[in-house]
C-alpha cells in the first residue's frame, strides 16, 4: 500500500507519488496513478502478497486475487464517477450517504489509524531489511529510519515528490523483474506444499475474505487521490477505461509475484522480505538492488505517513501545546518501540484491522452511490452543463 506525498499525506499510506490538482487526465493517467498509489514497500516487499495469496495454495490464491482485481476496478471506477459526477474532490462527500458526521469521523479515525499502523510498519520492515544486509539489529534499523524521517519532515519535504515518483516506476521495475527470472528459475518442487511453507495471517482464514480485505485496506489511499482525479475528468469512457487498466495492472504484476513466490516457497519460507530473498538468488548484486529500492520506498511511505500522523496527532488535546518537533520526536519513538513487534507480524494483523476498517468505508461508499444515483445526481447533465445549454439556447 503507498502514500502520496505531503500535499496528501493525511489520507493514506505508500509511495505513490504525489499528485497536483490536475485537468483533464486520460486513461493511461488515471491507470498510471492507480498504479503507483496502490503499490508500496509492504507489496514490492512481497510479505503482502505472500500472506494474502500465497497462503491460500494454487488454486484459491490465484481465485482470491482476481477478485480483488475486480473490486479494484468496480471501487476505483466508483469512486472516479462519483468525484466526477458531484464534481467534489473531498473525500468526505464520497463515503457520507446520511449527510451525518459519523461517517466522516469514521473515515477520519481510520485514517489516522492507517498513517500510523503504516508508519510502524514502514520502519520494522526498514530494520528488517538493514538487519540482513548489515547484521545490525532491526530495532537500531528502524531507529535509524525514524530519525532520518524525522530530520526529513522537520527540514522540509519539497522533494519528497520527485523521490516518489523515482522509487514507484523502479519497484515496478525490480519487482516484475525479479519475478519474471524467479518464475523461469525456480528450482525442483520439494513436495511440499506452498502454503504450508509460507506466512499467514491469523486475521484471515477464509481465502475469499483475503482478497476482499487485501482491497479493502489499499483502497482508502485511493479515494483521497481519485477524488481530485475524477473530478477534473473528462468522464464516461476516460474513467472506465482508466480504472480498468490500473486494476489489469495492479492484478497482473501481483500474478507474476504469486506465481514466483509459489514456485520458490522453499526458499522465500517465512523471510520477512521474500522478494529480496528471491533477488538474491539471481546474484548478491541483484539482492543489494532490491534491498535499496525497498528502503527508498519505505522512506518515502514513511515519511509521509509521519507527516500525516503528527498533522493530526497534534489536533488532539493536550499534545496541541506541544511544538511541531517534540511531536514528531514523540510519534517516530512510539513507532519504533511498536516495530520491534516484527515486520511480518504486523502486516499480519494491523493491515486486516485496516482491511476490517476499510469494509466500513466501502459499504459507505457503496451506499453513497446508491443514494446518489437514486437521487438522481449520476445520470443526465451536470447543473452546470444545463446551465451552459439554457444559456446557450437563449
Amino acid at each position: 500500500m503507498s502514500a502520496p506525498a505531503t500535499t496528501t499525506a493525511t489520507s493514506a499510506r505508500g509511495t505513490g507519488a504525489g499528485l497536483r490538482r490536475p485537468s483533464a487526465v486520460g486513461a493511461f493517467g488515471i491507470g498510471a496513478t492507480f498504479i503507483g498509489t496502490t503499490i508500496g514497500a509492504g507489496y514490492a516487499s512481497g510479505q503482502e502478497i505472500l500472506q494474502y495469496f500465497v497462503s491460500f495454495g494454487p488454486v484459491r490464491g490465484p481465485i482470491a486475487l482476481a477478485i480483488a482485481t475486480v473490486l479494484f476496478f468496480l471501487l476505483g471506477w466508483a469512486v472516479l464517477w462519483l468525484a466526477h459526477r458531484l464534481r467534489t474532490d473531498d473525500i468526505h462527500d464520497l463515503v457520507n450517504p446520511v449527510d451525518s458526521r459519523w461517517p466522516t469521523r469514521f473515515v477520519d479515525l481510520s485514517i489516522t489509524v492507517s498513517l500510523f499502523g503504516t508508519l510502524v510498519i514502514m520502519l520494522a520492515g526498514a530494520g528488517a531489511a538493514i538487519e540482513l544486509q548489515t547484521g545490525i539489529p532491526a530495532i537500531v534499523g528502524s531507529a535509524i529510519m525514524a530519525a532520518v524521517c524525522v530530520v526529513s519532515i522537520l527540514a522540509g519535504t519539497s522533494g519528497l515528490v520527485i523521490v516518489q515518483k523515482i522509487v514507484v516506476p523502479l519497484i515496478i521495475v525490480v519487482a516484475v523483474g525479479v519475478a519474471a527470472w524467479a518464475i523461469v528459475n525456480a528450482g525442483p518442487s520439494t513436495g511440499q506444499a506452498a502454503a504450508d511453507m509460507v506466512n499467514s495471517s491469523p486475521l484471515i482464514n477464509n481465502w475469499m475474505l483475503s482478497g476482499v480485505l487485501f482491497v479493502a485496506f489499499n483502497i482508502q489511499l485511493v479515494y483521497a487521490v481519485f477524488a481530485p482525479v475524477g473530478k477534473e475528468s473528462k468522464g464516461g469512457l476516460t474513467l472506465f477505461s482508466g480504472a480498468l487498466l490500473g486494476a489489469l495492472g495492479i492484478g497482473v504484476m501481483a500474478g507474476a509475484m504469486v506465481w514466483a513466490l509459489s514456485a520458490n516457497a522453499a526458499v522465500v519460507g517465512t523471510a520477512d522480505l521474500p522478494m529480496v530473498e528471491l533477488a538474491a538468488t539471481i546474484a548478491p548484486w541483484a539482492m543489494v538492488v532490491y534491498t535499496i529500492v525497498l528502503l527508498l520506498a519505505q522512506f518515502t511511505t514513511a515519511v509521509s505517513c509521519l507527516f500525516g500522523s503528527v498533522e493530526r496527532f497534534r489536533k488532539a488535546g493536550p499534545i496541541t501545546k506541544l511544538p511541531n518537533w517534540l511531536v514528531a520526536v514523540l510519534t517516530g519513538a512510539l513507532a519504533v518501540l511498536l516495530s520491534a513487534i516484527g515486520f511480518s507480524s504486523l502486516i499480519g494483523t494491523v493491515y486486516p484491522i485496516l482491511g476490517y476498517a476499510g469494509l466500513v468505508i466501502i459499504v459507505l461508499l457503496v451506499a453513497t452511490f446508491i443514494v446518489r444515483h437514486r437521487r438522481g445526481e449520476l445520470s443526465g447533465p451536470h447543473s452546470e452543463d444545463r446551465a451552459v445549454r439554457a444559456s446557450s439556447d437563449a
